[in-house]
């Protein structure tokens, strides 16, 4: 831009106008020339696009038949057929998986042309070529996609044509624009020459009288009238001058009068303005708190009555010109001095700030102050204000308020601690209880034995749960829980918690169902123990209020992206349902929806609130959906995080051997039915279901004459009409209907059930609900193709049987306990898995064994006389330190609270186990430490303790 004003500095108006014009004409020109270009280039765009669609839909209605009959050297020579079109590049046929069915590429293609990948449905543009790609269907039945690539080359040779010839029409348009604006711009100029030099003659002569000819009536023509009335209006002018000369002495005289009235309205103002003066004195005399002004120099320009009272003195006069020094001791008056003139120097403000001070009976008191510095119109420090309010009483109060605080914080820790000594207290005789009837019920009873504890066990098993709901109730109320982010296996987790339940719903002839929803992604990172927690609750009240149907777990994804999803979960049972006027009381603590259900069906009332409590930590919500007497849907939505570990392959990709089996499902619940159709479908099996026994023997004789037999049948035990133990027997009596391998579900693992299933040639019996790797593997051993994909021993081994141990090397085991009654248990428990056990009263008897003999694993107590846990743990680590070695310590306690688990890791130990002792938990830690423990020939050794 600056170069281009000097450029027409020094030039013409004429050759200014000429030059506009044509840079106007060019840039138009230029803009619709760009416009049709980008017009022909869309329409050349859509006009390949047209015909490409045209040849893809042609090719893919002659290709579908040879992809549904794997046929690819014909669909190759039909994709030949695009010789005859020189601008196609290539073509290429994918089948239904996504892979390369059939491909045509133009000969003498360059070397860097690459066919593309399989991409979705559309029209893909690059610098030199465009792809095409569209489904192939049959039937309305997608059978695979064809992408057909063609190059630009006719595009660039129109656009190039296209660009000739707007140079030519854009030259022409050029040479004509300046032609004609150098004839029109002479009737322009003309006039405003005349009008120049006329306004240099008035210049020059100072005769106002001259006037330009106007000729036009355009612009240019009123421009000069403009100026010849310029011109009339000076003449004017110069005549109202000399009026204006006479009239001046006359203004001059009314002028003194007016100043004569303005002093006499200044005086009377001043008068009032005394009047405001008194009457704000007034005012800020009756305020009651401190109102001064001080000057640069700290001294009392201003002080009402409050001001003069705290310094002692019976009027403000006697403030006037003094400083605190006059008042004040001189330790304190320096304090204030300093920090009036820091805030006098630094020009800042400060608001509501609590000072301690001293009141004229030499009392301490507290003043809530306000300072701000006064500046003049320079910007100049003149002083500062002052505002003080005597906060004493509140201060106190604050005071007060702080003491009772830590001493409610001192009440919370003594209450954290009682509970943690109950659930030491109560959980120490609950483990024996507990542990001794499992230990009772294993042996040979009589029923009315086998009865009595079975209900001293689940009246234990009642009481624990209340305790549990108790602490964790407290533990969320004082704050104290902290969730985990680590990675686990979604889909692992669930069923492993609707497994432990599994006894529970199969007591009440309910079918417990999990139903995991393909989008849901296999691991994610959260806190697994407090999903099974809210899981377990959830099912737990479905089965309590559910006497008949069904109780169901689904899971979905509800939104979210690959660093943070937000998954839905709905537990539904077919139970007594909800009133809707109740609906949102039953999450509030110790409340249920009818006070006749606690007597009825028992519990605290708390699993709800502490289940709404930490699916809020969760980042999520829950809300009820019930009807009375149609059950109920519990909602709640839980946000994980995405996995840091990718999912173990063995969960993704089934073995290439199951795709294509045959197989059939039998079961009368139909959510069941869809579940199992889903999960082996995705393995690739083929998948036909029945909805009983009849319809299943009907469906296999139809099989067999259609020579495509089944090559496994899933079915349910217990079935309306026909249940399995019949269909089984039909089956194994009509040989010539099948020779399917057979998989049975049970609601209830039963001893008698797995030997007449065993009688009858039954491959494997599951126990619902079906775990989706449980059943992978079972299928695939019975199958005989575990080895081949790899699946993972423990799965590919056949279920422990219910109630047995699981195999663990027999160890050497410290246990450190100073219960009795906990000894025998414990004792007993680890005997009955194939180890020895040498019993220790306290940690110093702990100590005395280990110098005596080596132990492999020590199961040490945390409360015990004479030394506890933590101190003979720090004593055992303090000697593996100087002479080496390792023994694994697993802390055995009472002690539910939360950072129980992480002092007792904290303190040197391996890992924890609360009491009651489970027998999983035990199994589960025995097999893990069993692993490094070497192996040995155990002899009976003597218990020394």
């Amino acid at each position: 831009m600056t170069g281009t004003t000097r450029v027409f500095k020094d030039s013409s108006i004429q050759t200014e106008l000429r030059a506009l014009l044509l840079f106007a004409s060019i840039f138009a020109l230029v803009l619709a020339c760009v416009g049709f270009g980008i017009h022909e280039r869309t329409n050349f765009r859509r006009g390949m696009v047209r015909e490409l669609t045209a040849l893809a839909e042609t090719l893919g209605a002659n290709t579908a038949a040879s992809l549904t009959f794997d046929d690819a050297r014909s669909a190759t020579e039909m994709l030949g057929a695009l010789r005859a079109e020189q601008n196609i590049l290539g073509a290429r046929l994918f089948n239904s998986r996504g892979e390369v069915f059939a491909e045509y590429r133009r000969a003498r293609l360059p070397g860097e042309f690459t066919m593309p990948a399989l991409r979705a449905e559309g029209t893909y543009f690059d610098a030199q070529s465009v792809a095409l790609f569209r489904s192939v269907s049959i039937d309305n039945e997608k059978a695979g996609s064809i992408a057909i690539v063609s190059d630009l080359s006719g595009f660039r040779a129109e656009m190039w044509q296209y660009v000739k010839i707007a140079s030519l029409v854009l030259l022409l348009a050029i040479l004509a624009t300046y032609a004609v604006a150098s004839r029109a711009l002479r009737a322009i100029t003309g006039p405003l020459l005349q009008l120049a030099q006329v306004a240099e003659r008035v210049s020059q002569e100072e005769n106002y009288a001259l006037r330009a000819v106007p000729r036009r009536a355009d612009e240019v023509g009123k421009v000069i009238s403009a100026f010849n009335q310029m011109l009339e209006r000076i003449q004017h002018r110069d005549k109202e001058l000399k009026n204006w000369n006479e009239e001046l002495e006359g203004r001059v005289a009314e002028r003194t009068e007016s100043l004569r009235r303005e002093v006499d309205e200044r005086l009377s103002a001043q008068d009032m303005l005394s009047k405001e003066r008194r009457a704000l004195r007034a005012l800020i005399d009756n305020v009651p708190d401190r109102m001064y002004v001080k000057d640069p120099k700290s001294r009392f320009v201003v002080a009402n009555a409050a001001v003069a009272r705290d310094h002692g003195v019976p009027s403000y006069e006697e403030l006037i010109g003094k400083s605190d020094f006059d008042f004040y001791p001189q330790q304190i008056a320096e304090a204030l001095y300093h920090g009036e003139q820091e805030l006098m120097r630094l020009k800042q403000p400060f608001y509501d700030r609590e000072v301690p001070d001293t009141d004229s009976n030499g009392n301490q008191v507290w003043m809530l102050d306000t300072q701000v510095p006064l500046l003049n119109s320079e910007g100049e420090v003149a002083g500062l204000a002052g505002i003080g309010r005597d906060i004493t009483a509140r201060k106190n109060l604050e005071i007060a308020w702080q003491r009772a605080k830590e001493a409610a914080e001192a009440a919370s820790r003594a209450k954290s601690e009682f509970l943690a000594n109950m659930s030491h207290e109560i959980r120490t005789p609950l483990n024996g209880i507990i542990g001794m009837t499992e230990l009772a019920l294993d042996t040979e009873l009589t029923s009315e034995q086998k009865d009595y504890l079975e209900t001293v066990k689940l009246s234990s098993d009642a009481l624990l749960a209340v305790i549990n709901d108790i602490l964790d109730f407290s533990k969320i109320e004082a704050g104290k829980i902290d969730l985990e982010e680590v990675d686990f296996d979604l889909r692992e987790c669930l069923e492993s918690a609707l497994k432990t339940l599994a006894v529970r719903a199969h007591s009440k002839n309910l079918e417990l169902l999990c139903d995991i929803a393909p989008a849901v992604p296999e691991s994610v990172k959260g806190d697994s123990s407090r999903l099974r927690q809210v899981i377990g609750n959830l099912i737990g009240n479905a089965l309590k209020f559910t006497e008949e149907g069904e109780v169901s777990l689904k899971v979905q994804m509800e939104s979210g992206d690959a660093e943070r999803g937000l998954m839905h979960f709905v537990v539904a049972d077919t139970g007594i349902g909800i009133p809707a006027d109740k609906q949102n009381l039953i999450f509030d603590p110790f409340s249920q929806a009818d006070a006749s259900t606690t007597r009825q069906y028992g519990g605290t009332g708390l699993g709800l609130t502490i289940t709404s409590r930490l699916v809020g930590m969760m980042g999520g919500k829950i809300w009820v959906e019930s009807q009375v007497g149609r059950g109920s849907q519990f909602h709640f939505t839980v946000r994980f995080k995405a996995a840091d570990q990718q999912p173990r392959l063995n969960t993704l990709v089934p073995p290439e051997p199951l795709r294509g089996v045959r197989v059939l499902v039998v079961d009368d619940n139909e959510t069941n039915r869809r579940i199992l159709d889903n999960m082996l479908r995705n393995w690739g099996m083929r998948v036909t279901c029945a909805i009983g026994g009849r319809a299943a023997l009907r469906e296999l004789a139809a099989a067999w004459e259609a020579a495509d037999p089944y090559g496994l049948i899933i079915s349910d035990v217990h079935m309306p009409e026909m249940d399995g133990f019949q269909l089984v027997a039909h089956i194994r009596e009509r040989k010539d209907v099948t020779s399917a391998i057979i998989v049975m579900l049970s609601s209830a693992r039963d001893r008698g059930d797995a030997e007449r299933f065993k009688e009858l040639g039954v491959a494997e019996l599951l126990l619902k609900p079906i775990r989706q790797s449980e059943l992978r593997a079972a299928i695939a051993r019975i199958l005989g193709v575990a080895d081949l994909q790899g699946v993972p021993a423990a799965l590919a081994a056949p279920a422990t049987p219910a109630g047995a141990a699981p195999p663990a090397r027999a160890m050497r085991i410290l246990l450190a306990e100073d219960n009795a009654v906990n000894q025998r248990l414990a004792r007993r428990l680890l005997e009955k898995r194939g180890h020895q056990v040498v019993v220790a009263g306290n940690g110093r008897e702990a100590l005395a064994a280990l110098e005596q003999d080596t132990f492999d694993l020590i199961l040490m107590d945390i409360q015990m006389p004479e030394m506890d846990g933590m101190e003979a743990t720090a004593k055992i680590r303090e000697k593996e330190a100087l002479a080496g070695g390792h023994v694994p310590i697993v802390a055995l306690t009472a002690h539910a609270m939360k950072g129980d688990q992480e002092l007792c890791l904290a303190a040197g130990m391996d890992d924890y186990l609360s009491k009651p002792i489970r027998p999983q938990e035990l199994d589960e830690l025995l097999t893990k430490f069993g692993r490094l423990a070497p192996e040995r020939q155990v002899a009976p050794m003597r218990n020394e303790s």
